[in-house]
């Protein structure tokens, strides 16, 4: 019976360990994270609070609108703004008077930076050419198959040569020597000089950057603008030459009288062209050759004037006689 009754004791004993055991770990464990967790709340309160550094903002030039491709910049499109200095472009604008003037070659959304990049100089910062101290920009209309004007390029020197036509002869003579090509450009009847850069410069700025084509769908007609249509073309190629005051007044008077051809010339040549036929002997023998005759009349015989006469007057009594006196 004693054996019996110590076997049932010890059997109770062991359930009772484990739960004890058990309950030391989870013990252990909890003292373990209550330990790391004061650890790191002493470290955190140790260490002070870092406050981020303030950005520093920068100024710039935005769209005030919604700017279509080609417009010309003026003060009521763009407005200066503020943006954090990471965000800003690297070729921003920031200064309004700088993109005055200037065209867009691209579209600009509302409120996005201004770019140089996106920007072209007007038409009047772009000329090719400044005329010489001394000299005046004549310029010459000539169609293509008249004189060099088909293959003129800026920088070429050139003559010109004055024709018109006198009765039945042409007087060809050179006015101008040496004369600096400026301009040598095709001319488009009705287009100002400055849309001709303007589209110049756009049509350069489609080529770097060419859109995408627009999807059409199936079937749809392609349908042509009535400005494609009537496109203008040159027809003919203006020329400004650098000349001095006395050349500029030979050209105008020789394309009132004529026509003014323009002639290449070497660089390097220096010397005068060969004299031609003079225009003024020309003029002389080809006025003699076609003076109507005139005709034989005989002249008319003078008749010496009379010689004063000298009178004197007689009176006898209530009588009154003029006598001629004789020398």
């Amino acid at each position: 019976m004693m054996q019996t009754t110590s076997v049932g004791k010890g059997s109770n004993l062991m359930p009772q360990r484990r739960m004890m055991l058990l309950a030391a770990v989870v013990c252990a464990v909890v003292a373990l994270v209550a330990t790391l967790w004061v650890s790191q709340r002493n470290q955190s309160s140790s260490n002070p609070t870092v406050q981020m550094p303030e950005v520093k903002k920068v100024s710039l030039i935005a769209a005030a609108r919604d700017l279509p491709k080609g417009t010309r910049i003026s003060s009521a499109d763009v407005r200066l703004v503020e943006l954090p200095e990471n965000q800003v472009p690297k070729d921003a604008v920031t200064d309004i008077e700088s993109a005055k003037g200037s065209i867009l070659i691209q579209e600009v959304s509302k409120d996005e930076p201004i770019r140089h990049s996106l920007l072209m100089p007007p038409p009047e910062r772009l000329r090719e050419f400044n005329v010489p101290i001394g000299l005046r920009g004549f310029v010459l209309y000539q169609p293509f198959t008249e004189g060099a004007a088909d293959i003129l390029l800026p920088g070429d020197l050139v003559d010109v040569i004055a024709t018109r036509r006198l009765g039945d002869t042409t007087v060809a003579e050179v006015i101008v020597r040496r004369a600096q090509v400026l301009v040598a450009e095709n001319y488009v009847p009705g287009k100002s000089r400055e849309e001709m850069v303007r589209q110049r410069i756009l049509s350069s700025a489609e080529q770097r950057t060419p859109s995408p084509p627009e999807p059409q769908m199936a079937g749809q007609l392609a349908q042509t603008s009535p400005e494609s249509e009537t496109k203008a073309v040159a027809t003919m190629r203006r020329i400004v030459l650098a000349v001095t005051p006395p050349e500029a007044v030979r050209l105008a008077r020789a394309i009132e009288e004529g026509r003014a051809l323009t002639v290449l010339r070497n660089e390097r040549d220096y010397f005068l062209t060969p004299p031609l036929k003079s225009p003024s002997r020309v003029s002389e023998s080809t006025a003699q050759r076609h003076e109507p005759a005139k005709p034989n009349v005989q002249p008319v015989p003078t008749v010496p004037p009379m010689k004063p006469v000298r009178t004197v007057v007689v009176y006898r009594g209530t009588e009154r006689e003029e006598i001629i006196v004789s020398r």
